[in-house]
């Protein structure tokens, strides 16, 4: 779990290709273990490989290929493309672990952010072509696959990642990011530079960003989404999850354009819409199967592994199977832990799930860390989170950097989360909206589910008769402001899962392309804000694909959500836990935060902020405290933008200030 960045200088070599590591700077802690440099000339062969201030002495000592003797530097113009790379060193803890790495021939180079699960298989089927190895990590195994298989290697891989491949010889790049958008990668063309990062805020240092104001409004309005090409800032581009590009450095007619190629989509899911007792037992012994093979894969680290533990059933389920797994394998020498968000005030007891946390940790006897956030720091933590997130959300995320904190205080570098279940398998109550608008209301599990699905009334009226639910934060901007933003723009955007006469499978469909990968980058953002790698077993290409094929009433059943997945762990599982309802997922009290000190920090923000007057005009003192008090999510995305703008066009080329 890494950062990378490529860099291609058109002209101002000098000044471009001088700043590379100022830029790994702007992401060391997406990997504080090592750094490298590799430099290239653009009509010969040669290329110069430099260390960094973090770079470990056993690497610059080391007899590899690829290993750096220098301290960074550029002083030659020959040199027109870079590649630099911030390790977290999580396989293969070695030297032999180092970025940029290149192959025994020295022709292809690779800077690498992810983990390949499955890279041991790939390995032992590389080797019975002939492949040598010199060292135990993935990404050795990304650069023999690219040379056995070209293209086609992606296809074989079952993990996260975004990679750039440099072959020396044809001076040609090849760009990857998986199939789901787990890894974030991004990508820009300017006059002077094209650049491919982890991370935007890399691109500070070369040049000063501008906001993109058809992001900004459209954020306002219908709230984050990190499942189209747009982001925050002008002219900057979100890689595509599911495809590779091509990029030929020789060929300057195409100097800025990559060629896209879609490797990967999810299939359209099943319009099946049957049910017996016999396929719910077949299915849910397929679900527990593929789902312990993917958390199996993932366990896999010469680091300590936690999971994080809500006392929900997804959360549950890996790290059940984390534990089994563990044991079965002779975790004798690291044990297992958990970590969980906890509140110990009253006020905040709504919040509190340590009764559920603590019917797994004693099922299981297993060692459970937990922390409660600290009040006094959520205005500088959300400015923490904002940096490392980049572009905007609506909500705080002092639980996931508190959960994540924790892990980095107890030394644990890798975590196994949940995200992913509720998309896949029907989670959230609001899919009852599908299932109500779309089934019969004359069958048996129509009236259970009627009866005993956990939303109210209204909304169930409101499924039957199709009547679509109002997006509240959006209609403050739109009435209060007149905001309105491109129509066109906004409906490529963002595809709701929640619209009434969309079928239950069709919306869980839209789910995964779409709002789930705001939790995704939410799964990278906080976890490498504090160098922790976060690993999703519900993220597997091969259980999704399975998922995706089976027919809704096998997830939403007699008024139970995710009913397959409680059918597999049904026994296994306290029964408090497989069929708990009240569904939290990392609660935090919003208002009761916005109701103290956060809160008049937040008004101030908002209205001596002079960008936000430009966006929506002048706020009143009343108009911010309504939004504030009643419509929380629309105050949020204010508050959140105002902080964004500070910190990225005012002091963003600075990095990370606290006032």
């Amino acid at each position: 779990m890494c950062g990378i960045i490529a860099l291609v200088s058109f002209k101002n070599h000098s000044h471009n290709l001088g700043k590379l590591n100022e830029m790994a700077k702007m992401i060391k802690h997406r990997g504080p273990d090592d750094e490298g440099f590799a430099l290239f000339d653009m009509q010969s062969d040669k290329h110069k490989i430099f260390s960094g201030d973090d770079t470990p002495e056993d690497v610059i000592k080391s007899k590899l290929k690829f290993s750096p003797k220098e301290r960074y530097q550029y002083n030659s113009e020959q040199f027109t493309l870079g590649l630099a790379h911030r390790r977290l060193s999580i396989i293969d803890l070695s030297a032999s672990g180092h970025q940029p790495m290149c192959d025994e021939s020295g022709r292809y180079w690779i800077t690498y952010n992810g983990e390949i699960y499955n890279f041991k298989e790939i390995r032992e089927e590389l080797r019975a072509l002939g492949y040598p190895f010199f060292s135990n990590s993935d990404t050795e195994v990304v650069v023999k696959a690219y040379m056995a298989w070209g293209k086609n290697c992606q296809n074989k891989f079952n993990g996260m990642w975004a990679f750039v491949i440099w072959d020396n010889v044809n001076k040609s790049m090849w760009i990857s990011r998986d199939r789901f958008g787990v890894k974030p990668l991004y990508y820009m063309f300017h006059d002077d530079f094209f650049v491919v990062c982890s991370e935007i805020k890399c691109v500070l240092k070369l040049t000063d960003l501008a906001p993109n104001y058809h992001e900004i409004h459209a954020y306002l309005l219908d709230g984050p989404s990190e499942a189209h090409p747009e982001t925050f800032f002008d002219q900057v581009y979100r890689f595509p999850a599911g495809v590779s590009a091509t990029y030929a450095v020789k060929n300057c007619e195409n100097q800025d354009k990559l060629i896209f190629e879609k490797y990967w989509a999810l299939q359209p899911s099943s319009r099946d819409n049957s049910y017996s007792e016999k396929k719910l037992q077949e299915y849910s012994k397929k679900y527990y199967y593929l789902l312990e093979d993917s958390v199996k894969l993932r366990l896999f680290a010469d680091v300590n592994v936690s999971c994080a533990l809500s006392g929900g059933l997804d959360s549950s389920s890996i790290t059940y199977l984390a534990h089994h797994i563990w044991q079965a394998e002779g975790g004798k020498t690291r044990r297992l832990s958990t970590v969980s968000n906890i509140y110990n005030e009253r006020k905040y007891s709504y919040c509190d799930e340590s009764k559920y946390i603590d019917m797994v940790v004693n099922s299981l006897n297993i060692k459970s860390y937990r922390s409660e956030p600290d009040e006094k720091g959520l205005y500088k933590m959300n400015d923490y989170g904002l940096w490392c997130y980049e572009n905007c959300y609506e909500f705080l995320p002092v639980q996931m950097l508190n959960t994540f904190q924790m892990c980095k205080k107890n030394n644990i570098k890798v975590n196994l989360d949940g995200q992913g279940a509720d998309e896949t398998n029907g989670g959230y109550n609001r899919y009852w909206r599908n299932y109500f608008s779309e089934n019969s209301c004359f069958s048996k599990d129509y009236i259970l589910s009627l009866l005993n699905a956990p939303i109210s009334l209204k909304q169930k009226i409101k499924a039957i008769c199709k009547i679509n639910p109002s997006s509240a934060p959006g209609i403050v901007f739109e009435v209060n402001f007149r905001l309105r933003g491109d129509p066109v723009y906004r409906s490529k955007r963002i595809i709701k899962d929640n619209y009434v006469g969309v079928s239950v499978n069709q919306a869980l469909h839209n789910s995964i392309n779409f709002n789930l990968k705001n939790l995704l980058r939410d799964l990278d953002t906080y976890p490498m804000a504090c160098s922790v790698e976060s690993r999703q077993p519900f993220m597997d290409y091969r259980l999704i694909t399975f998922i995706n094929s089976i027919p809704s009433r096998y997830k939403l059943r007699s008024g139970w959500t995710k009913y397959l997945a409680r059918i597999a762990f049904s026994g296994k599982l306290p029964a408090s836990i497989v069929w708990r309802k009240n569904k939290l997922g990392w609660p935090q009290p919003i208002r009761n935060w916005i109701a103290g000190d956060l809160g008049i920090k937040a008004c101030e923000a908002i209205k001596k902020n002079e960008f936000i007057e430009h966006i929506i005009g002048k706020t009143s003192d009343d108009e911010v405290a309504l939004m504030m008090h009643d419509y929380p999510r629309a105050f949020l995305r204010l508050f959140n933008l105002a902080r964004h703008h500070e910190l990225f066009f005012n002091n963003g080329e600075k990095g990370f200030i606290i006032e």
